[in-house]
């Protein structure tokens, strides 16, 4: 027997979760690597580069894009709504790094006795994180514009399973991935407009270098944890994940009236209820959320 066939033998001996565990303690070692260079985005991003004269956000990305009373909107308008609905993109970021780092914050000192390897790697991203919405503050004081989604607006039923969820679960890891994922893939259409500011650019490509090792390391965390679950558990707390994914969408596609208001749109409570409706946008949001709802599928979640 050569050893090439000896070390395959001996591998499909080793149990299923000994293997994954492997996998995932050596993906998560690797990630932690390619963390420790670490770099202030606020100091890297090119913040000179924005421009009220310009767009901040592609044309076919603006939440009213597709709907005939758009085309009824002057180039001025387009503009400005592009530039307010960029800043509110990167609000929802603001949310979802501080319930982030709340409930990391909170369990740290349990992972670092659990699980060291994925805690090395946890501070990482903790730090990454931290980053980002130092970034995304910024963008927002250069933007003169005020926080425009009130607390009370966003999805209370995404902010509880966040906040209460076992923290070592692979529920909880799932409702992390698509917090990331999700934006990720607007992001990549975001960034594939090399015209956009140098500034909007920027802060798109360091959130989707950083957030390509964080859904890494949830898609490996949940694949390890979802093996402890039977089918009966993943049954039950699959209509809470699929609740948790409407309301997450639904604050991420289609922005408060507020937006339209600091776009300085008339009317913007007739704004934000049309777009509810309008067939780009809903397309939109499901191309973007297909691969976290695809993925969460493969490991035994009806979503």
């Amino acid at each position: 027997m050569s050893v090439a066939e000896w070390l395959m033998n001996f591998a499909q001996r080793i149990p299923a979760p000994a293997q994954i565990q492997r996998h995932h303690d050596a993906l998560v070692d690797r990630l932690s690597q390619h963390s420790s260079n670490y770099r202030d985005p606020v100091q890297t991003v090119p913040w000179e580069s924005l421009d009220a004269e310009t767009a901040w956000l592609p044309e076919e990305l603006l939440s009213l894009y597709g709907l005939p009373e758009y085309a009824q909107l002057s180039q001025d308008e387009r503009i400005r709504l592009s530039q307010v609905e960029f800043v509110s993109f990167c609000e929802l970021g603001l949310w979802l790094e501080a319930l982030f780092i709340q409930r990391l914050g909170a369990n740290s000192l349990q992972e670092m006795y659990r699980d060291p390897v994925s805690y090395h790697y946890q501070l990482h991203e903790l730090r990454e994180e931290v980053g980002h919405s130092l970034m995304f503050l910024e963008l927002q004081q250069r933007s003169q514009l005020p926080f425009m989604t009130p607390l009370s607006k966003r999805p209370p039923l995404a902010r509880l399973f966040a906040r209460y969820a076992p923290e070592g679960s692979a529920a909880f890891w799932a409702t992390i991935l698509i917090g990331e994922n999700v934006p990720d893939r607007m992001n990549r259409l975001i960034f594939a407009h090399k015209y956009l500011p140098a500034a909007v650019l920027a802060i798109t490509h360091i959130h989707m270098r950083e957030e390509a090792r964080h859904m890494a390391f949830a898609r490996t965390t949940i694949q390890m944890r979802s093996q402890a679950m039977g089918r009966a558990q993943k049954r039950l707390i699959s209509p809470v994940l699929r609740e948790v994914f409407r309301q997450f969408l639904r604050t991420s596609f289609f922005p408060s009236e507020q937006v339209y208001a600091a776009a300085g749109l008339s009317d913007p409570r007739i704004w934000a209820r049309r777009v509810r409706h309008n067939p780009h946008r809903i397309n939109l949001m499901n191309q973007c959320a297909a691969p976290s709802r695809d993925f969460l599928r493969t490991q035994g979640f009806a979503l």
